[in-house]
């Protein structure tokens, strides 16, 4: 089974190359937000509650503490991974990180940052457009206004990143929290069916307001960190 696989990462197939990439790329996205780092911890130093699991790194800072795994691929909407999410259960200082690889490298796009308040007026636009009926061109730019959100934190969100990576670095940064992640997950595979042509992908009537709450979150913490 796919979830016996995840228990020891020799046992899952590697792009040995690809993958090194972008475990360096989450160290300094971790390092940067405080983060210590390790790539492939030994059993002993792991906590005892995840067992036989075996993370393809840990990231540790005080009472937030992730277990990366990286999958490759297309970002789906819900990793097959509900046995390995278990043991996280009652360790809320612990959490599981999934990250995904993106299929094609990131174009290198520099895109300038926005102000809040920009945002914050795109939001409102995004909400009338809602209102009137339009809900899957209102979905997809919401959505774009996460990554948005994003660049108003870190400088080094200047590109261009795929829906996944940009709520995987919200997570990461504490921006959003583990269950607004979790949510954020589904809508991010719901996006690209409708950008890719999917004409039966729907929204649900709630996905934009979702959206849009995470992103005022992103910004009312750039508020209280100045």
């Amino acid at each position: 089974m796919l979830e016996d696989s995840l228990m020891a990462p020799s046992l899952r197939p590697r792009d040995g190359e690809a993958e090194r990439h972008f475990i360096e790329t989450l160290r300094a996205l971790c390092e940067q937000a405080g983060f210590a780092f390790q790539i492939e911890p030994a059993p002993d130093q792991l906590p005892d509650f995840l067992g036989d699991y075996r993370p393809d790194a840990v990231a540790r800072k005080p009472m937030r503490n992730f277990a990366i795994d990286v999958w490759s691929g297309p970002d789906p909407s819900e990793p097959p991974l509900p046995s390995v999410r278990r043991l996280f259960d009652g360790h809320p200082d612990w959490h599981l990180h999934v990250g995904f690889m993106a299929s094609d490298p990131l174009r290198a796009i520099v895109i300038p940052g926005a102000d809040p308040a920009q945002i914050r007026a795109q939001a409102a636009e995004i909400r009338a457009l809602h209102a009137a009926g339009h809900r899957r061109p209102a979905f997809v730019m919401a959505l774009s206004l996460l990554e948005a959100a994003l660049r108003v934190q870190s400088e080094d969100a200047d590109g261009t990143n795929p829906p996944g990576a940009v709520v995987q670095a919200l997570a990461m940064n504490g921006l959003i929290e583990p269950e607004t992640e979790h949510a954020l997950r589904p809508l991010v595979a719901l996006q690209n069916r409708i950008v890719h042509g999917d004409l039966a992908a729907d929204p649900m009537a709630d996905d934009v307001a979702l959206v849009l709450a995470a992103v005022e979150t992103t910004l009312s913490e750039e508020a209280s960190h100045p």
